[in-house]
């Protein structure tokens, strides 16, 4: 149950759009994603934008009774790559009809009206479209859902803001990818002033032209950090391009003394797959 102590440890959750294999809660992240909507109001939590975290670990905002609709524990929620899963409701080649992040979102509402006053959904997007093309070729066998058509819709309707995955996430389908020795499959090996800059700076430019909105925060693909994008870049030169905070997705809780250029994440699947572990994540906020 929910502490009347003020809140000291937030978790950030995470799901993948396009990880369906199957029809099952563990099986499937669209699923669970409806589901764990449901867990998280039953316990009591609210769920806050995650940028709004964000500033609070920077220190801009004391509290989230403004969003929480009072002084309740808040969580908060995102998802990576930027699939059309996230959007729109999918035909997947092998299961069938898949409900996306954006229509779950829009049933509990119905169902719940009022209960999350301020539920989003922050998804961060892969900018290249040469990168999602190939991706998709290479990793998702061709379904063609991997498109930046419905960005500005998204972020328009408040649900899903759209943030930032990187210019071409170091992809080892994607050829050539933007690390200077063709390193592809591993993000720590971003490590010059030029391969930082088309990630954050390009990769924002772009994200900014389709979806309406500079992106803010940053996700690292596979939660990888070289030490010159953590220490060096991200502070002086991504900070004053606008980018406040960036994830890097290690299994733990946001606090005031996290680093903001890689605040950790849970990741449904490695970090809870059933209703019960859950539960238990979020009561260890509290």
């Amino acid at each position: 149950m929910p502490s009347s102590r003020p809140q000291q440890r937030i978790p950030v959750l995470t799901w993948h759009g396009y990880n369906v294999f199957g029809d099952r809660y563990d099986n499937n992240d669209l699923i669970a994603f409806a589901a764990d909507l449901r867990v998280i109001d039953d316990a009591g939590f609210a769920v806050v934008p995650l940028v709004e975290v964000a500033r609070w670990v920077r220190g801009e905002r004391n509290d989230f009774a403004d969003l929480a609709g009072g002084a309740r524990p808040v969580v908060a929620l995102s998802c990576d790559d930027g699939t059309d899963y996230d959007w729109r409701n999918v035909i997947h080649p092998e299961h069938g009809a898949q409900t996306s992040f954006a229509e779950s979102i829009r049933s509990f509402q119905r169902e719940r009206p009022g209960q999350q006053p301020a539920l989003s959904l922050t998804s961060f997007v892969i900018a290249s479209p040469s990168a999602r093309r190939q991706i998709d070729l290479g990793a998702m066998a061709g379904q063609g859902a991997l498109n930046d058509d419905w960005w500005q819709a998204a972020n328009a309707s408040g649900l899903m803001p759209i943030e930032s995955h990187g210019w071409d996430h170091n992809h080892p389908t994607v050829s050539p990818v933007v690390q200077r020795e063709q390193r592809s499959g591993d993000f720590f090996a971003i490590d010059t002033f030029a391969e930082c800059d088309m990630h954050v700076r390009a990769a924002a430019n772009y994200i900014d032209s389709r979806a309406g909105r500079r992106p803010s925060l940053f996700a690292y693909p596979w939660t990888q950090a070289s030490g010159y994008m953590r220490y060096r870049y991200m502070p002086t030169v991504a900070e004053p391009l606008g980018t406040i905070a960036a994830f890097g997705g290690q299994s733990d809780y946001l606090t005031r003394d996290s680093d903001r250029w890689y605040l950790p994440r849970f990741v449904f699947g490695p970090d809870w797959n059933s209703r019960d572990s859950l539960l238990a994540l979020l009561d260890g906020a509290c």
